[in-house]
């Protein structure tokens, strides 16, 4: 009897073999499975309390006010300080892409080893109007100079600012729409102001945290502007500048505000503040304060148990209302700019390039808006990536951790919002933003987010960090799983692990 057969095989034979499927689930570059890798995303956002974390517990909030109170005091010190400006608080330090200051000297702190968790605090220490002629652009550069008239409402500005004024520029000139041979202010000023790289020793240990209470702290400038004379201990302050121009000089030629005088003015008004505290119990403790380039570095210790360094950059802007003629005004997350625009001006890190009295545009209020519609997948994509960049950059002048943060917006703009909104994508999402990073970092440049035809420069020693970065792409779970570890590690030996989702 013949036997039946089904589809030219015997019907009590085994199943023919499944047709293969492809294998989308592998990265080309380093074959890890992306699979893990977004598990392993996942298990890291937990550890770090960046990925569905518990809100702002009590150390943050303590700390919070511990450092609006200093500013206050830094008013009744000095009344230049505004009473009730209107404060800007960023998750993450400047050393972790909080801000762009370029390629700049910013000390040798590192999360993990010298404190536990990072913030940025943009602090207005004057406003204004962009349609003013106090403001000068140079949108090439993506600096501005503040030129200060001799009278406003009355007040004589130059007098109450005296000891940050620095070098005139021209009132004539339109460096918005300078001819391309004429010297730019920036060329001019080259040389006047220059910050040393710094050579510190910091390291995160009991004594920073346990030590007496006693008003003793870590008071170092780092960034001196100018020839600086000793008030008491370390703290310093700028001694009057040479060569500020006489109210009765020509209205033509106005002295501009210069952003080192003005970040060495802030330092030492706090400065001088954080010596005279007075510790109070279960209160957050002020161990250490430094500038470095343009700002303010504090490290607070919390009352505890357990008790944990929190870092806080305090930088002093200018608050400009108005919005840059040639900056984009749209984004993939709609308009950028809304009815009461307005934009920052930060002391730049790059003092050698932009000179004593340039500003650097900053954007950080549109980028906290952009933030808050970028998928959540996405987020921890670029949490993840900047876990695993910060130890490469840990004490250099490398700005990656803003590019980085850039790369994300632009990975907005060309991929699809459902693409970017799947979970099982954060390890394709994490891997493409370091892969996009190594290219930036091999061009030296990667285009401005906000300013069209603009560039932000990737920093001193690019290829050194280039080849670092491929290295761990060959490897990317075990980097990751190399950071669930540390981060596992932080919480135990006292990491923060009350800061969430709500902190900016």
């Amino acid at each position: 009897m013949a036997s039946a057969v089904w589809g030219g095989a015997p019907w009590w034979g085994p199943p023919p073999p499944a047709p293969a499927r492809p294998l989308t689930d592998i990265d080309f570059c380093s074959g890890a499975q992306l699979r893990e890798v977004t598990q392993l995303i996942q298990e890291l956002g937990v550890q770090e309390s960046w990925s569905n974390g518990p809100k702002p517990g009590p150390d943050l909030l303590q700390a919070k006010d511990f450092v609006f109170s200093l500013l206050g005091l830094v008013h009744r010190r000095d009344p230049r300080f505004p009473p009730q400006a209107e404060l800007l608080l960023l998750r993450g330090g400047i050393r972790e892409g909080s801000l762009d200051l370029g390629p700049a000297p910013l000390g040798p702190y590192a999360r993990g080893p010298h404190y536990d968790a990072g913030f940025t605090l943009l602090v207005p220490v004057f406003s204004l109007d962009g349609t003013g002629p106090e403001l000068q652009l140079d949108l090439e550069s993506c600096y501005a100079w503040l030129r200060l008239p001799e009278l406003e409402r009355g007040t004589s500005v130059r007098e109450a600012w005296q000891d940050c004024l620095g070098p005139p520029v021209p009132g004539g000139c339109d460096s918005s729409h300078r001819n391309d041979n004429e010297e730019s202010p920036a060329d001019q000023l080259h040389g006047y102001v220059t910050e040393p790289e710094p050579q510190v020793s910091l390291e995160k240990s009991s004594s920073d945290v346990s030590g007496p209470e006693s008003p003793g702290l870590d008071v170092t400038d780092f960034g001196s502007p100018a020839p600086l004379k000793t008030l008491s201990g370390d703290v310093t302050q700028p001694a009057d500048p040479s060569g500020v121009p006489k109210p009765s000089e020509a209205r033509e030629v106005w002295p501009t505000l210069c952003p080192a005088q003005v970040a060495a003015w802030f330092f030492a008004s706090l400065a001088a503040v954080a010596e005279d505290l007075i510790p109070v119990p279960g209160a957050p403790r002020l161990v250490h304060a430094a500038r470095h380039a343009g700002f303010t570095t504090v490290l607070l210790a919390t009352p505890g148990p357990p008790r944990r360094l929190l870092l806080f950059d305090l930088i002093p802007v200018v608050s400009v209302a108005g919005w840059p003629k040639e900056a984009r005004s749209h984004s993939w997350a709609g308009p950028l700019v809304p009815g009461s625009a307005s934009f920052y001006l930060v002391p730049g890190g790059s003092t050698e390039r932009s000179g004593a009295s340039g500003w650097q545009l900053c954007f950080a209020r549109q980028e906290l808006a952009l933030k808050a519609r970028i998928p959540e997948p996405l987020l921890q994509a670029h949490a993840a990536a900047q876990a695993l960049l910060r130890p490469l950059v840990a004490g250099t002048r490398a700005a990656a951790p803003y590019l980085l943060r850039t790369l994300l917006y632009w990975a907005c703009e060309r991929l699809p919002a459902l693409y970017l909104a799947r979970p099982e994508n954060a390890g394709a999402c994490c891997l493409g933003l370091l892969d996009d990073l190594g290219r930036v970092l091999e061009a030296g440049a990667l285009p401005h987010y906000f300013l069209s035809g603009r560039k932000l420069r990737a920093g001193d020693g690019p290829t050194a960090l280039r080849e670092a970065l491929a290295r761990l792409r060959r490897d990317p779970a075990g980097a990751l799983r190399a950071a669930v570890e540390e981060a596992k590690a932080a919480r135990k030996g006292g990491g923060l692990a009350g800061v969430g989702a709500r902190v900016h």
